[in-house]
């Protein structure tokens, strides 16, 4: 009786963490499918806006953030996002988020590792990163930001922009939602322009 009873306990105990993981799972393929999605669609919408620019930095470089106290609960209530667990996974994908060449085909994509040889070579002298830009990327560099999604994945905020110079640029912050097979931009939340 007592190996049977821990028998099922084993049992049940297995399969509600195995439905745990494939919950997760999903969580995270629905993710990756919608972030795809998303970006596809504001690359294609933006070709001749802040995206028309033939180079895409890896991470976010030429976005800006909003000037606000608190950056996560300004999200969360944008997006109406009451499940703070989906939040902290929504943000911490987002800071993990690199664009690859997968997600943006028609972009020559610039590193981390890139930006910090520039830097390095700046630092010694005789390399201008402006001058390798003009002749390496037409229009500058531009960036998108991983997009953050409500519960449902049908609302979503996130950031592009554009560098096309020293003094050149300019980005939004934006929410897009999804009707009837398409994201659409239900809100321009503010824009910066250098």
């Amino acid at each position: 009786m007592k190996k049977t009873i821990i028998y099922i306990l084993f049992v049940v105990l297995t399969l509600n963490l195995s439905c745990k993981t494939d919950k997760k799972t999903d969580l995270k393929t629905l993710d990756a499918q919608k972030t795809s999605e998303l970006i596809t669609q504001i690359l294609n919408d933006e070709r001749d806006g802040y995206l028309s620019s033939s180079c895409m930095t890896e991470n976010p470089r030429a976005v800006s953030s909003p000037m606000i106290s608190n950056f996560d609960e300004y999200v969360k209530k944008l997006l109406n996002i009451k499940d703070s667990l989906h939040y902290k996974t929504q943000s911490r994908l987002s800071k993990k988020f690199k664009i690859t060449a997968d997600l943006a085909p028609e972009k020559n994509i610039l590193t981390k590792k890139q930006f910090d040889e520039f830097e390095r070579k700046s630092e010694k002298g005789g390399f201008s990163f402006w001058d390798w830009l003009d002749a390496n990327c037409e229009n500058g560099y531009c960036s998108i930001s991983k997009p953050i999604f409500n519960e449902t994945f049908n609302l979503a905020y996130v950031r592009i922009g554009t560098v096309c110079g020293r003094l050149c640029g300019g980005g939004e912050e934006r929410i897009y939602e999804f009707i009837d097979g398409k994201w659409i931009e239900k809100e321009s939340l503010g824009s910066w322009v250098s």
